[in-house]
C-alpha cells in the first residue's frame, strides 16, 4: 500500500508539510532533536521540486541529510552550551574575594559594613577605623570576612 502510494514520487509539498510538522513538533518536545529532520525535510521538498528524484533516493537523501544536520546540529549546540556562565551567580560574595575596600565605617565588636559599588555589605573581622584599608578574605553565609590590607595591596 505505501509503496504504491510512493510509484509516482514524493510530492514536493509532502516534504514541505512534514518538515513544517517536524520543526513544529520540536516547540512541544524538549531538545533540539526534531528540528533536524525537519530541515532535511525542507532541504529534499526544495530539491525535489526542482529535480525530478525517485522516492527511494528522497528518502535515502532524507536519512542522510538528517543524520548530518543531527551530528552537526549537535556538535554545535554542545559547543555553544560548553561556555559556562557567571560562575559567582549565585555566590555573589565570594566575587569579591582577594579584592581590597576603604572601609567608610569603622569596625567595631568585630562587625561593620562596607559599600561596594550600590550595595552595602555586612562584613566581620578585627577593630579597625574608618579609611583602612581592608582585603577580604571569606564568606561566611552573607557576611564578607575581612582582614586589614598590607600596605603594598592597593584600594
Amino acid at each position: 500500500m505505501l509503496i504504491e502510494l510512493f510509484q509516482n514520487g514524493i510530492e514536493p509539498w509532502v516534504w514541505f508539510a512534514s518538515g513544517l510538522v517536524l520543526i513544529g513538533l520540536e516547540l512541544a518536545v524538549p531538545g533540539s532533536f526534531l528540528i533536524w529532520f525537519g530541515a532535511a525535510a525542507l532541504i529534499v521538498g526544495a530539491l525535489v521540486a526542482y529535480v525530478d528524484v525517485d522516492w527511494r533516493w528522497q528518502l535515502v537523501l532524507w536519512g542522510i541529510l538528517s543524520l548530518s544536520l543531527l551530528l552537526v546540529g549537535r556538535r554545535v549546540t554542545v559547543r555553544a552550551g560548553a561556555k559556562e556562565g557567571d560562575p559567582y551567580l549565585n555566590k555573589r560574595g565570594s566575587r569579591y574575594q582577594g579584592q581590597v575596600f576603604v572601609l567608610k565605617q569603622p569596625l567595631t565588636h568585630g562587625e561593620g559594613t562596607l559599600e561596594i559599588g550600590d550595595s552595602l555589605w555586612r562584613i566581620s573581622g578585627p577593630d579597625l577605623p574608618a579609611g583602612t584599608s581592608v582585603k577580604v578574605v571569606g564568606q561566611k553565609g552573607t557576611t564578607l570576612v575581612v582582614e586589614a590590607a598590607s600596605e603594598d595591596t592597593e584600594a
